[in-house]
């Protein structure tokens, strides 16, 4: 796995390509190719970038983490078997399909043709997965970005995990919805076919006193000259860690609700929505919690679309709800059973202090990064108690 970052918390420690030192720098401000190779810097530059995206997952670490969370996995075979209808006797396009798992799951659901499509090396391995499986005959292993590939057919079922941490961090739902428009039949099914990031403010005291009043005191000595660089290394960019539901001080506000049926690339580039909750109690804002939900839930079946206008427990109410029905829900929430996404935090430099029923507003901006699309920029605004602060970072 990765380096870890913060008392052990990796930032990105399941997906997290890193530009090698070999990468060409990005121009600084002002500066412009040289005449005519414009387009074919830009190109090179992302074609570098997604060889060193897909080559991090021939990680071995990466695929076991994912496979052991067995929240992920079993949601998906849960899906599998909740629609097996759809599937059985059908054409089913596995995009980023990794060691295979899931297209092995979705043949013995009795899929006719399972095109597992896989950029990273790791193809090699889940060709030899369905060989030893029997499966070689309804499960097909492509070697190549779902771009560039080719199939002989349209698909009835398109099933990809897709998410990163933050919901949208890696940048791989742009390939599902390139699927989708070229080889989805119409009618046909995505899974999981919906999905939520949530923000809320969190409060951590042990987290804030373990890195940064720690230098208070450090075996009787005085290194609070420290204190001004542990806040900046603390809150310069997202940290990637389990909280609980006790952290978390208001109810969640909906940042982006996508129907992969309808979503488009364009929306993807630059999501902005505002916020305004209420604090449950009085604590200290030590920084805002992001995670995500997604759901598995047919073309034609509701799909519990949770508008943003909505207020925060009217969120929480019709949540509940919809936890009773028949729909197949993987939930990264701080209150649920935790997975490898863990939550995104944000934490500031210096808590804010908060009263009961204190209002706490604003508005979060995430946008692909031009350095890199497959990473994150989070422009985040907070007015509080007659406080005001404005955060940027990056998820790289």
């Amino acid at each position: 796995m990765l380096p870890s970052h913060l008392n052990g918390h990796s930032p990105l420690a399941r997906r997290r390509p890193r530009l090698s030192a070999a990468s060409p720098p990005a121009a600084a401000a002002g500066e412009s190719p040289a005449a005519g190779a414009g387009a074919t810097s830009t190109a090179d530059s992302l074609e570098e970038h997604d060889r060193i995206y897909f080559q991090s997952y021939s990680h071995i670490g990466i695929h076991e983490a994912m496979i052991k969370d067995r929240v992920r996995t079993d949601a998906y075979h849960s899906a599998i078997m909740h629609h097996q209808k759809f599937i059985e006797g059908k054409v089913v396009l596995d995009v980023g399909c990794g060691t295979g798992i899931l297209s092995v799951f979705c043949a013995r659901a009795g899929a006719k043709r399972v095109y597992a499509v896989e950029a990273s090396e790791i193809a090699t391995q889940a060709c030899e997965i369905v060989k030893a499986n029997n499966l070689s005959d309804k499960v097909v292993v492509i070697h190549g970005r779902v771009e560039d590939v080719d199939l002989e057919e349209k698909v009835d079922v398109i099933i990809s995990e897709w998410m990163g941490y933050m919901l949208l961090y890696e940048s791989m739902l742009p390939s599902v919805l390139f699927a989708r428009d070229k080889w989805l039949k119409p009618g046909g099914l995505i899974l999981p076919s919906h999905a939520t990031l949530f923000m809320a403010p969190i409060t951590n005291p042990e987290r804030y006193e373990g890195s940064v009043d720690f230098w208070c005191d450090v075996y009787g000595i005085d290194m609070s000259a420290l204190v001004p660089l542990a806040k900046k290394f603390t809150s310069e960019e997202p940290s990637i860690e389990t909280i609980g539901g006790e952290n978390v001080i208001s109810w969640p506000s909906v940042v982006k609700h996508i129907d992969c049926y309808n979503f488009t690339v364009e929306e993807f580039k630059c999501i902005t929505a505002k916020y305004k909750v209420s604090s449950m109690m009085l604590a200290p804002i030590h920084g805002f919690g992001f995670w995500f939900e997604v759901e598995f839930n047919g073309p034609q079946e509701s799909s519990h679309n949770i508008p943003s206008n909505l207020n925060p427990l009217e969120i929480i109410q019709k949540k509940r709800r919809r936890s009773s029905e028949d729909t197949v829900l993987l939930s990264t929430a701080p209150e649920d059973e935790p997975t490898h996404w863990q939550q995104t935090i944000l934490y500031l430099p210096d808590p804010i202090e908060v009263k009961q029923d204190q209002t706490v507003e604003g508005s979060v901006t995430v946008s692909q990064s031009k350095e890199n699309p497959r990473f994150l920029n989070i422009h985040l605004e907070c007015s509080t108690g007659g406080h005001t602060l404005v955060k940027d970072c990056a998820m790289r």
